[in-house]
């Protein structure tokens, strides 16, 4: 869906000249990044509203949006199951943050995305077979996500010391996403590569 909308936006452009042809597989790829990063974050607010933490949806959307543009993570091998698998996600996430608020579970949280620190800083970045990073590309995501990481935890732990639930939750659930897809990636990625 988004993808074949990204093309007709391209080629409406390429119809007006303000593109040339050349650049059409280039600028696909930028409109389809920009209207699922738009899609996914609406789909957050409005899961946030719905929920009655609108606030706390878009702190989690956020957050987890910067760790796995860097560290990457698992993949569907379809556009259709990688759009229903992204909402459940994060309706999932937004449903555990609005179960945080009338539940107190902060300790397990805690937890749980302290231990999902853990693989994230281990696998990342995840590249893809069909696009594999290079050395020096490799060195930079890996900064980067390890920078990122940090800061989401600084962030984790200094609102569960001071009880900022408005950030801990979102936060913690970021982290736990992304530990789920990173290691689901290195588990597919391992697979592929022993029965090859």
């Amino acid at each position: 869906m988004i993808s074949r909308l990204s093309s007709q936006i391209s080629g409406l452009l390429i119809k007006k000249a303000v593109i040339t042809p050349e650049d059409k597989e280039l600028y696909d790829y930028g409109f389809f990044m920009l209207l699922s990063q738009l899609m996914y974050f609406v789909l957050a607010a409005v899961f946030g509203l719905i929920l009655g933490c609108f606030v706390e949806s878009v702190i989690f959307y956020i957050a987890f949006q910067l760790i796995r543009r860097y560290a990457g993570g698992y993949h569907a091998k379809t556009e259709t199951r990688c759009e229903i698998m992204s909402a459940l996600s994060i309706f999932a996430c937004i449903a555990v943050i609005r179960l945080s608020k009338s539940y107190d579970f902060t300790v397990a949280l805690a937890c749980v995305s302290a231990a999902s620190a853990v693989p994230i800083a281990l696998f990342c970045p995840l590249d893809t077979p069909e696009k594999p990073l290079s050395k020096k590309e490799f060195r930079y995501f890996r900064r980067i996500s390890l920078i990122i990481l940090f800061v989401i935890s600084a962030a984790g732990v200094v609102s569960y010391i001071f009880e900022f639930g408005i950030v801990f939750a979102p936060c913690c659930l970021s982290l736990i996403l992304e530990a789920a897809l990173i290691t689901a990636g290195k588990i597919r990625r391992a697979s592929a590569s022993h029965k090859a």
